[in-house]
């Protein structure tokens, strides 16, 4: 029941945000900006409100049931930071793994189409990245890398989680929500490194009880890429992020996997988890 009310308060909220800005951007719904105030809208209708909505009918402390009701440590949150930088060669090469795959021959339609959508993604992420203003700057890492950030993380592990969740099923819920959280991107070739970083807010979530610091965590793998492509569209001398830990730089990227596991093993002692 109460994924169906948060699934529906989700689809209403949304389909709201899309009427207000149509209402307001319908002479000209595909100019950039008009497209940046959609994805604001859907943001804030599809993932933002929601959780906060049925948070305030299901417990008298919503807050503490979304699990932001305590401040995140230092030292965690420079773990997370420290952690996203250092896990981006190993994400790019299982993401260069991801890409690799190939549907069956009889779903080539499907594949061709998935390649077709996931292109016009790629171009739409282009030009919302590509400003030239310290203003513009700013503006994308509110709008692509926090909105986002805390979005999703309050209605992936904040309420979808906790409904899959309890004391006996935390992992499977971790997990499940993982793959819908990837899923629901809609991005078949970037889907492994997705499912894997949402299950790494999941656990993140479940061992600090602190759902400040998966969205931390989610913030900065956006932020980092915004500023990264901030600085190559404006003619700054610097690599190609999404390019460490693959070709020849394939070392790179397993030295990163190694360490991002050490630190998970670390991080999970310093909060001295004993049940998984």
């Amino acid at each position: 029941m109460n994924l169906l009310l948060l699934l529906g308060t989700a689809v209403f909220f949304a389909l709201m945000a899309i009427v207000i800005w149509r209402i307001i951007f319908g002479a000209n719904p595909t100019e950039i900006n008009s497209m940046r105030w959609l994805q604001f809208a859907q943001a804030i209708g599809l993932f933002v409100v929601p959780p906060f909505v049925l948070a305030y009918f299901w417990s008298d402390k919503p807050f503490k049931y979304l699990c932001l009701d305590k401040k995140p440590d230092a030292v965690n949150v420079l773990f997370v930071i420290l952690f996203m930088v250092l896990v981006i060669p190993f994400v790019n090469l299982l993401g260069e793994w991801n890409q690799q795959l190939k549907l069956p021959h009889a779903l080539g339609a499907i594949e061709a189409q998935m390649k077709a959508s996931e292109a016009e993604i790629a171009l739409l992420t282009k030009k919302l990245l590509d400003v030239h203003s310290l203003k513009g700057l700013f503006g994308n890492v509110f709008l692509i890398a926090f909105i986002p950030a805390l979005g999703e993380e309050l209605f992936f592990r904040g309420a979808l989680q906790q409904i899959f969740q309890n004391k006996k099923n935390a992992i499977m819920a971790i997990w499940l929500t993982a793959f819908i959280f990837s899923a629901i991107h809609f991005q078949f070739y970037g889907f492994v490194p997705r499912f894997l970083l949402g299950a790494f807010f999941g656990y993140l979530l479940v061992w600090s009880g602190n759902l400040w610091l998966p969205v931390l965590a989610h913030f900065a793998n956006n932020a980092i890429a915004i500023v990264f492509y901030y600085l190559k569209y404006n003619g700054f001398q610097v690599v190609d992020i999404d390019t460490i830990g693959t070709g020849n730089t394939l070392w790179i990227g397993c030295v990163s996997g190694l360490l991002a596991l050490i630190m998970i093993v670390l991080f999970r002692a310093k909060l001295r988890v004993t049940n998984f």
